[in-house]
């Protein structure tokens, strides 16, 4: 355990320092360069450091430094040798923000923005909500439907709960964040949910560091195909390494998702489907759960997200 620590407490340190530093190099392929370097370098040595640790220690670990890494690629992506942001800004936004768009920090600290209350209410009525659904699933016989009740709480608590609580506290502190789950089953196409409504974060990351830089050189369709696959990449590291099992899984997942949004575009038949009122839903919540168990696979709900369900409703207990 001495190692893990004294690893994640330098990788940090170095990460914000390269992240805050590297943007001031003037030639942005050469801060591409060094930034991706970090990157690799940092995600390969965290999962290594981590892999005796516990599935989910090993999970929040591997995920901040993977998130702490891509705050410094948006941060050069951002900003062409000159970044606007003073260290603490930086900080509160490579420590404090889930969100990728540096620039909103830049107005932080000033007069808070409006919405303060609304944020911080929504967010935790969600938590509550998030636990209620983890309390209610303890008491549901059938596995396959326990364990998705337990997705949604969890994603309640963090997703719609603890991101719109800081959102408001970011918005007091003169930050113009915007809520990053944006009402998502109101959407009726799967290029409205990914790209309009969930996880913003994630669009905002994807279109900064990869399908922006690629534009040029693939074209639209490779680029946001490109886009898809970095993303599943990203959750096989934050999903099947910690739990060490389910390889390839949330990959196949992304891939399908980004095949069914150019199938969207390309088939008349669906686009009729999608234009409808109530099939379109239907449509983008089926893809949404059906193949659920791709992306959050038996091995990471055993040695992942139930333990992290037990930890919350222990510590409220």
């Amino acid at each position: 355990m001495d190692i893990v620590i004294i690893y994640s407490i330098g990788c940090t340190v170095l990460l914000l320092l390269s992240g805050y530093l590297v943007p001031f190099v003037q030639h942005k392929k050469a801060a591409r360069t060094i930034s991706w370097s970090i990157a690799l370098l940092s995600t390969v040595t965290s999962i290594c450091v981590t892999i005796h640790q516990p599935p989910l220690l090993r999970m929040i670990l591997i995920t901040s430094i993977q998130l702490l890494s891509m705050k410094g690629l948006v941060m050069v992506e951002t900003y062409t040798g000159k970044p606007r942001l003073y260290p603490f800004q930086w900080l509160a936004f490579a420590q404090g923000w889930f969100g990728m768009r540096p620039v909103l920090f830049e107005t932080v600290v000033s007069n808070a923005q409006s919405g303060v209350w609304y944020f911080l209410f929504k967010g935790t009525s969600r938590i509550l909500l998030g636990v209620l659904f983890l309390f209610l699933s303890t008491f549901i016989p059938i596995e396959i439907l326990s364990d998705l009740l337990l997705l949604v709480g969890l994603s309640f608590i963090l997703h719609f709960g603890l991101l719109n609580v800081s959102t408001g506290l970011w918005r007091a502190l003169g930050a113009d964040v915007k809520e990053l789950f944006i009402a998502p089953y109101k959407a009726r196409s799967l290029k409205e949910f990914w790209g309009k409504r969930w996880n913003m974060a994630f669009s905002e990351m994807t279109a900064s560091i990869v399908y922006k830089p690629l534009l040029p050189v693939l074209g639209k369709e490779k680029s946001i195909m490109a886009s898809f696959l970095f993303s599943g990449i990203l959750h096989e590291i934050a999903i099947s390494f910690p739990a060490q099992s389910g390889y390839g899984l949330p990959l196949l997942y992304f891939a399908l998702h980004a095949f069914l949004m150019f199938a969207e575009s390309k088939m008349k038949e669906i686009q009729k489907i999608i234009v409808h009122p109530v099939w379109g839903h239907v449509w983008v919540m089926s893809w949404q759960i059906l193949p659920l168990p791709l992306l959050f696979h038996k091995g990471f709900i055993d040695t992942v997200a139930k333990p992290l369900a037990h930890a919350i409703l222990h510590l409220i207990d």
